[in-house]
Parts: structure tokens; sequence; C-alpha cells
């Protein structure tokens, strides 16, 4: 038995979902590895002093020091690791959704969000949307449009604050007060993907408010 295929405001709309929850499913994996390594700050963790001997070495083993400096790096990489798949997916939420409403609010009729892929299998974001989306114009009457520009203002607060630190980092030398400004704008572009992730849940809703709009001008033209 055939299926009646969805129309393409359905099947748009649940690609921008399946983006969202795969951001969400990176985000909470990424806070709950931050939380695993916190568990072993060595400010916090009691190191024990027993010690074992190894024959034909010199100096006992702590083997309790050993083990946590080695569930350290471990973690660290982990985290390293979801904190990157964390910030593509993030980001793949934030333009392909923004993408989805330029189209519709354009008259376009996407049935899915359309983004590139690596040969690694990274998503890619559409080129004419970097290195951020612009403020989307026809959402005047959405009464969540203010905190959506607020949004993206943030996200890019954070972008910019990223490709600061990175200009600072190529040089050669840097003087006390640009090493400290570096650190700085690193810091703040740490906050790139949730910045991203906060963006794409009110494009999210942004999108519903544009395919009102579509089906509306369809069912009265």
């Amino acid at each position: 038995m055939s299926r009646t295929p969805l129309p393409w405001f359905e099947t748009l709309t649940d690609s921008a979902f399946a983006l969202g929850a795969a951001a969400r499913e990176t985000r909470t994996a990424h806070q709950a590895a931050q939380a695993a390594t916190a568990q072993y700050d060595l400010d916090r963790v009691r190191l024990l002093d027993g010690e074992i001997a190894i024959p034909g070495r010199f100096s006992p083993i702590r083997p309790h020091d050993q083990a946590i400096v080695r569930i350290r790096t471990v973690l660290r990489d982990y985290e390293t690791g979801l904190e990157c798949l964390y910030m593509r997916h993030a980001l793949s939420y934030a333009y392909g959704t923004a993408w989805a409403i330029l189209r519709v609010l354009d008259g376009q009729e996407p049935s899915r969000v359309e983004l590139g892929l690596t040969a690694e299998g990274h998503l890619t974001i559409p080129a004419e949307l970097a290195p951020l989306p612009p403020a989307i114009e026809g959402l005047d009457r959405w009464r969540d449009n203010a905190k959506f520009e607020k949004a993206r203002q943030r996200w890019w607060e954070c972008n910019s604050a990223g490709e600061y630190a990175s200009s600072l980092d190529k040089q050669d030398y840097l003087a006390d007060h640009e090493a400290y400004e570096m650190h700085q704008a690193y810091a703040e572009a740490r906050g790139t993907a949730d910045a991203a992730y906060a963006y794409g849940v009110l494009a999210e809703s942004a999108l519903r408010y544009a395919l009102l709009g579509a089906r509306a001008r369809r069912t009265n033209p």
C-alpha cells in the first residue's frame, strides 16, 4: 500500500526539527562530558600517598595519581571531540533553518533543508550565508522577532571574538595586553555553539511563522 506523500511544508518542518534534535543530542552529550571531566579536577580529588614498586625501576609509582591523570586525559579528549561535534550540529541547525526561512519568504517551496557534506561526512553551511545569516526581513509582525535578532547579535559577537582571537594567534609576537585580549576573545568564542543553538531554536519558530504566511497566501492569493 503506497503512502500519500507529505506536503512540502511538513517535510521542511521535519527537516528543521531533525537538525534541532541532532544539535540537542550533541549538546547533552557535551554537557555530560564536561560534568564527567569536572569530577576528576585535581583540586577536588584527594590523591592517596600509597606507592607500588616496579622491578627494575628506581622510583616507586603512585597508582592513584597515575589512574587519575590517565582518566583526565581520556575525558578531556572525549570532551574535546564532543565539543567539536556539538559545534558542527549547532551551526548546521542555525544555518540550515535560516536557509529555509529565507527560501520560504522568497516564495519558494523547498521540501527539505539543503546543506553540503564533506568527504568525512560532516555537514557544511551554504556559502551564501557565511559568515553569518543576515537579519531576515519579512518577520516584522512575528512576536519574537526582536528576540531572534538579539540571538543573531549574540552569535555574531561570539563569532567575531573567535576571528579576532585567531588573527592575534597568527602573529609572531604579542604584547602582554594583546595576549590578554587573545585569551579573553577565545573565552568569548567558546560560547559560539550555544549562541548558534539558541539562534536555531528561535529560527525554527520563525520558520513555522513564515510557513503559516506562505500557506495563507496560497489559500487567499
